[in-house]
């Protein structure tokens, strides 16, 4: 029993010392994955024991690794340092006989070249730039003279990992050109005092990552006025070697804030009221940050977004704000011209120049901005209030266009049975018939509180459209009103823009009047004609009403709404709204996104 005892104490401790040595010889796990070294004509792969190129690990200690190389039948010590998730740096020995770690790794000195490896694909992409308060002005040597006549420049870019620089070629300093790089920040660390960065470099010259990944050092100073200034130096290639400080490299740059004039401009208090604004479509929102000094704006369509900071007030009035602003849109910025228009607690307007500018003064001038030719943005809250609707009262359709062709009166007024199969066969003919274009008349603010305006149709005796008015105004003689459906089960959008005008007399019941104060033509009264379109992206400008648009209404002023409907179709057959017109008539107007 002893002599069997001895042997079991003596395996398990053999089965000890296997385990201890291969769990001391663990890679962590986070180095697992493929990563970049100068020199290496290929990507190295590093699992939870080996090194492509060097080897398997056999002994490990704290930061000491001995490797075996087995194609060679020989050991180094690796001694390797974490410097960022993505960035491994380590120095080593030759390639020779097994010794013990301590004496392996005893023979690495302090001038032993470092190596660096960058990781290939970060997991958590790349991270925010450390030069905060971009743009800058900069200078720059590479190793001819110092650059700074024209000055060249830095702007941010939408993405707050990416920076793009715009190098100027100095007629006196040789090998100095115009060139434009932009850097995506990869990785940053601190030595003791020396703050290091490690990015990848994009521009025309830049073939391969032997040309993109470069070693950034860097130190930031103030100086007055507040501006941030930063020293730095950039590595010659793909290494982390040959930069001592900020001022020694291959390539030293000086970076200095702009005069920050943005701080002292904000958004107006119309806009700035609500924080969040989108178009009727909800294809592009708009979001205040930094206190109103800056307004994200996000397409719905691709993610693309712009950030753009306001600059100085260029023009203003109770109603119209004219805004210089600093755009950046990806990685290009420039200055843009902003016209913001009050409209309603709840809806603004927007016109912004299409063109970025490098000077501010120009962004606002005649050849960079022409409000008769850009469009309008029509901007909502996310919840509307209701209004009471413009010209309250009783009209008769007397003509009717859907998609630009114009749907005549016998059509209209073609009436639904069950003969026709409207609702038994599902016919997609009489269905545009009878829902789409059997409108009679419309009813507006006739509610308790004048904020609804009500299609009818004759196409049976329950057809009723309604919606909620949000606002209205006038320009240059053409009225908007933003609208609703008050059904929540309209299959059609959320908001529209209806333009309209109205031609005539004023008086309640459309009376037309020469100024002599005869009726028109002198052989009776004539109605008052109101002309209507209606979009759902934004209330633009190129509308003519009743004409032009996806779908497009004349109607005749009947009365008042105090009045009995004088009109040929009889309103008190109108009762429930039916579903299918709803339904039919959401598709038609939904046409026109």
């Amino acid at each position: 029993m002893r002599r069997g005892a001895l042997i079991g104490s003596w395996w398990g401790v053999v089965c000890s010392l296997i385990v201890a040595v291969q769990g001391g010889c663990q890679f962590p796990k986070q180095w697992s994955g493929h990563w970049f070294q100068s020199g290496v004509p290929h990507l190295l792969s590093i699992n939870s024991t080996s090194i492509e190129t060097k080897g398997e690990c056999v002994e490990g200690q704290g930061d000491k690794f001995i490797i075996e190389d087995k194609s060679d039948s020989c050991y180094r010590c690796v001694v390797i340092h974490e410097k960022h998730p993505n960035v491994l740096q380590y120095k080593e020995t030759f390639c020779d006989s097994r010794e013990s770690l301590d004496q392996m790794c005893g023979e690495i000195t302090g001038d032993a070249n470092l190596f660096s490896m960058f990781r290939a694909e970060p997991a958590d992409g790349p991270v925010p730039c450390p030069f905060k308060g971009a743009p800058f002005t900069f200078t720059y040597n590479r190793g001819s003279g110092e650059c700074g006549s024209p000055v060249s420049r830095v702007d941010s870019c939408t993405d707050e990992s990416q920076l793009l620089l715009r190098y100027q070629a100095c007629p006196d300093v040789h090998g100095t050109e115009s060139t434009v790089e932009e850097l995506v920040c990869l990785a940053t660390w601190k030595d003791g005092s020396t703050r290091y960065l490690v990015g990848k470099l994009y521009h025309k010259m830049a073939t391969s990552d032997e040309d993109r990944y470069r070693c950034f050092v860097y130190d930031q100073h103030h100086q007055h006025n507040h501006h941030q200034v930063y020293q730095v130096a950039q590595s010659g290639d793909a290494t982390c070697n040959g930069l001592p400080s900020a001022l020694e490299g291959s390539r030293t740059m000086k970076l200095t804030t702009i005069e920050n004039q943005h701080s002292r401009c904000r958004y107006p208090m119309f806009v700035t009221d609500h924080h969040h604004w989108h178009t009727l479509d909800h294809s592009q929102s708009y979001m205040i940050l930094h206190k109103n000094t800056t307004l994200r704006i996000t397409r719905k369509e691709g993610g693309q977004e712009m950030r753009v900071v306001c600059h100085n007030e260029h023009h203003m009035t109770h109603h119209q704000v004219t805004i210089v602003a600093h755009a950046t849109s990806g990685c290009n910025s420039g200055y843009v011209c902003m016209v913001f228009y009050r409209r309603e607690g709840h809806v603004i307007e927007l016109q912004q120049s299409s063109q970025f500018v490098q000077v501010p003064e120009e962004a606002c001038s005649p050849a960079n901005f022409n409000p008769s030719s850009l469009p309008f943005i029509t901007l909502i809250t996310t919840s509307l209030h209701k209004r009471r609707c413009p010209y309250l009262g009783r009209y008769t359709i007397s003509g009717l266009s859907v998609d630009g062709r114009q749907v005549s009166a016998a059509r209209r007024k073609r009436k639904c049975s069950d003969e026709q199969g409207v609702l038994d066969t599902g016919s997609i003919d009489n269905k545009a018939d009878c829902g789409s274009y059997n409108f009679e008349s419309l009813v507006v603010g006739c509610s308790e509180n004048s904020d609804t305006m009500e299609f009818y149709s004759s196409c049976d005796t329950e057809s009723v459209s309604a919606y909620f008015c949000h606002g209205s105004w006038e320009d240059n003689g053409t009225s908007y009103l933003i609208a609703s459906p008050v059904s929540r089960k309209s299959v059609g959008a959320r908001r529209y823009c209806f333009i309209y005008t109205r031609s005539g007399g004023e008086s309640s019941m459309g009376v037309l009047q020469n100024t002599d104060g005869n009726k028109h033509g002198g052989v009776g009264p004539v109605s008052a004609i109101l002309r209507l379109s209606s979009v759902t992206e934004s209330c633009h400008r190129n509308i003519n009403p009743g004409v032009t648009g996806a779908w497009a209404i004349n109607l005749t002023i009947n009365g008042q709404c105090a009045e009995a409907s004088t009109s040929a179709v009889s309103m008190t057959a109108i009762a429930v709204p039916s579903l299918f017109f709803i339904m039919t008539l959401a598709a038609v107007i939904s046409n026109m996104r």
